[in-house]
């Protein structure tokens, strides 16, 4: 069972406790943070991973609305709201779910289920196409551990297969740049944080691979590091 991360997001406390509770009750959910407003969350969001936001709409300062525009890689979002009116608008945002106030679990857990049925679809369409040999071979990103630049090639690490493809570390990293797991650790070397085993000094250690951490890339690896909570 895939653990989808989930951060609460309502100015009430009494809102925000009833969706702990809720929360604990499935076990696929792990709480990443609660929050009592927008600029709450967009702060946590700077150091914490989220796969779902149950995001209140009516808040002071920021609405929930607005915070989803905000956000340049939002997480789903499942609205929760004491008002009807905003329904039409949630899914021209594309929300998971609308919640109207006061829910029953059976409702707010349906809503969770259509969540990590997207997620996991979402993990299946997570690939990229390369081209080696004449031909272009399909990647799934949650495999790809390594990419190392190899004079005028760089190779690929992903699964059982090793690629050379004719390419850049820079192509590569415009590439991959809408997937924050894979990140430039090195002047020569991006990895997915996902396949790390071990940090040792300057060093990283994927499940079969030691990578070097480049002088100019210390802040931002300690940076994606913590937030994905391996170091």
């Amino acid at each position: 069972m895939r653990t989808i991360r989930v951060i609460i997001v309502d100015d009430e406390p009494i809102a925000r406790d009833i969706l702990k509770v809720y929360a604990a009750k499935l076990p696929q959910l792990e709480l990443a943070g609660t929050c009592k407003n927008a600029v709450e969350t967009i702060e946590l969001l700077k150091s914490e991973t989220a796969d779902l936001l149950l995001l209140d709409i009516n808040m002071p300062g920021m609405s929930g609305m607005e915070l989803i525009k905000q956000l340049k890689n939002p997480p789903l979002i499942i609205l929760t709201t004491a008002y009807s009116q905003y329904a039409v608008e949630s899914y021209e945002l594309n929300a998971v779910d609308y919640l109207l106030k006061p829910f029953s679990f059976t409702r707010f857990e349906k809503a969770v289920a259509k969540a990590a049925e997207l997620l996991e679809r979402k993990k299946e369409d997570d690939t990229i196409f390369v081209k080696c040999d004449g031909k272009l071979v399909k990647i799934a990103l949650n495999e790809l551990e390594l990419i190392e630049a190899v004079k005028d090639y760089v190779k690929l690490w992903a699964g059982d297969k090793s690629l050379m493809v004719l390419s850049t570390m820079k192509n590569m990293e415009e590439q991959l740049s809408g997937y924050p797991q894979i990140v430039r650790v090195h002047k020569s070397y991006m990895l997915n944080v996902q396949h790390v085993r071990q940090l040792s000094g300057n060093t990283i250690h994927t499940a079969s691979h030691v990578v070097p951490i480049g002088n100019t890339y210390k802040e931002m690896v300690t940076e994606v590091f913590n937030k994905y909570r391996l170091i």
